[in-house]
């Protein structure tokens, strides 16, 4: 059974992953079912996910409550962020 989902993503990214796709031969849905089926075969996300030095201080400010920023959008924050 397939289950029809929707997801927002950056579109930056997306342009550029489904010219990796195209030239692999796969849709962005195949894409998508590699990674779920990597995901739920090892239990993990199937790559290293780490932190700097500057998220661990803004962490530890965030649980402070110390120069908290909210953005509406997260386009407001990928902006300020240079994203």
């Amino acid at each position: 059974m397939r289950k029809q989902t929707s997801v927002r993503v950056e579109e930056k990214f997306y342009r550029e992953a489904m010219k990796i796709f195209r030239a692999m031969g796969l849709s962005f849905a195949d894409a998508v079912n590699l990674f779920l089926a990597k995901v739920a075969l090892e239990k993990k996300i199937p790559f290293e996910i780490g932190y700097s030095e500057e998220l661990l201080r803004r962490v530890q400010q965030l649980e402070k409550g110390k120069d908290i920023e909210i953005f509406e959008k997260a386009e407001e924050l990928f902006e300020k962020a240079g994203l």
